[in-house]
């Protein structure tokens, strides 16, 4: 059965001659041989599930959590599933519709004054295969409107395909963020908890008349500041959670990271130019868009040629069931249409000069999706070094003044340095601190977008295959 399917469809195909309107050819491309920040020599293959390269299984996690309860991702694979509905139904018209139909009619006749009808109740059975218009289409048409739908269908697929790429870059991401969150919101603590012991110790120079009050009020100044800051951390952190939250596609609540310092910097990336191209699915998209759009244009100008469309009936009829099979009345009929466009007052014109249109507009975005791609990508590699390097100053940074803080909270316990020393340095190790959170939460965030702008492991092996153009079903 499959077999006569597949001759059906290639004699379909053969009847249809050749298509009008231009082939698809894809555009010439000009790409760099490298980007700024990588080793022409140096190339390593971004794995699909980039984000396990972090070492940290709650991400891994959250990230699958995501890929499957995702609404804006579910809502994608329901249009790719409308699309595929809309090819199966621009590639039936490539074969012809058959219907069988079967009617029994009882006719009853009494006092009847006309030789042509008898008294009396008679049945007629009839049986037919009908054939609906249907389009020989030796012009092309309907296999370039099936071009254009298959194309949108492929489109879909790689609009989906970077969507997913985006929610799993939005929750590695805000993942990062919380994990950063948490840290600051531990170093509020610390800081609460340093400004709380020298407000103390203030509290018992002032009452033996060592300090000013002024100074012990600052102190307290700085306490309260303090907590300020960390209840603006903890908003922010609330924040942060929902947005999360709406990613993984669950209710509110608390979000759980792994410490900051403990998500490990995966290795940097890297691609060439023209390897890149093929590993972005926005730019797939663009270009099956193209494809659409280039088809479109043989389907307004088939416009200028005939359409044949060609109807039949073949069918049985007998006054008896029993004779229906054996001794049938044959019926047929065949009914041949052609249509050719006389005049059309520049409607075929005006719809062949809106496709091209339409081309060329598909076309500069194909263009500038490749421009874009390439300037993302050496961005992104750019940031991520740039990222690298600051997270190593502010490491040391952070470090140094650490233990210069230590130092100056002993001396100033034995009064060696003023209260106002010892603050201006509290305040360095406060800002050095969390400067180097913020540069982890950077490096991290950059390496995301690296994984985002490289195609997020995605590649031509992921392409979904063509769609065939035999029947759908019945």
């Amino acid at each position: 059965m499959k077999t006569n399917i597949t001759l059906f469809a290639s004699l379909a195909l053969l009847i249809g001659g050749c298509a009008i309107g231009p082939d698809y050819v894809r555009p010439a491309t000009d790409t760099p041989n490298t980007f700024r920040y990588t080793d022409i020599n140096q190339s390593i293959p971004i794995n699909a599930t980039w984000w396990k390269s972090f070492n940290d299984d709650e991400l891994t996690k959250r990230v699958e959590q995501a890929l499957a309860n995702n609404f804006d991702l579910i809502s994608a694979q329901a249009s790719i599933d409308a699309m595929l509905g809309k090819f199966d139904t621009a590639k039936s018209y490539l074969y012809p519709q058959i219907n069988a139909n079967g009617s029994l009619t009882r006719q009853g006749v009494s006092n009847s004054t006309t030789y042509q009808l008898r008294d009396g109740v008679t049945s007629t059975y009839a049986a037919n295969l009908s054939l609906a218009s249907y389009e020989i289409d030796l012009f092309g048409r309907v296999r370039r409107a099936n071009e254009a739908v298959r194309a949108q269908l492929l489109a879909s697929e790689f609009s989906r395909q970077t969507l997913r790429i985006a929610i799993t870059s939005n929750v590695a991401a805000s993942y990062v963020k919380i994990a950063s969150l948490e840290s600051q919101i531990e170093l509020a603590r610390e800081n609460i908890k340093a400004s709380d012991e020298i407000h103390t110790l203030n509290g018992l120079k002032y009452k033996h008349g060592i300090i000013p009050q002024t100074t012990l009020l600052q102190s307290q100044s700085e306490l309260q500041s303090a907590k300020a800051t960390l209840a603006q951390l903890q908003a922010s952190k609330l924040s942060e959670e929902s947005t999360f939250n709406l990613l993984l596609g669950r209710n509110p609540g608390d979000v759980t990271t792994t410490p900051l310092e403990q998500i490990t910097l995966p290795h940097l990336p890297s691609a060439l130019p023209s390897e890149m191209l093929q590993h972005r699915p926005d730019i797939a998209l663009a270009e099956e868009n193209l494809i659409a759009a280039n088809a479109k244009i043989g389907i307004a100008r088939a416009a200028y040629y005939p359409s044949i469309q060609l109807t039949g009936l073949a069918g049985v009829q007998s006054l008896e069931l029993r004779s229906l099979t054996s001794d049938p009345t044959s019926i047929w009929k065949i009914l041949p249409t052609i249509t050719l466009p006389i005049f059309s007052a520049g409607r075929i014109e005006g719809e062949i000069k809106t496709a091209e249109a339409e081309h060329n507009q598909s076309l500069a975005a194909y263009q500038k999706a490749i421009i874009s791609a390439l300037n993302d990508s050496d961005n992104a590699i750019g940031q991520n070094v740039k990222a690298d390097e600051q997270l190593t100053y502010q490491k040391e940074r952070s470090d140094a003044i650490k233990t210069a803080f230590e130092q100056s909270k002993l001396r100033y316990n034995v009064g060696t340095i003023s209260y106002n020393d010892m603050l201006i340095v509290q305040q360095q190790w406060i800002s050095a601190r969390q400067s180097y959170l913020l540069a982890k939460q950077n490096t991290l965030i950059s390496t995301i977008n690296l994984y985002k702008a490289l195609g997020g492991g995605w590649s031509e092996e992921q392409k979904p295959p063509l769609p065939n153009l035999l029947p759908a079903g019945r």
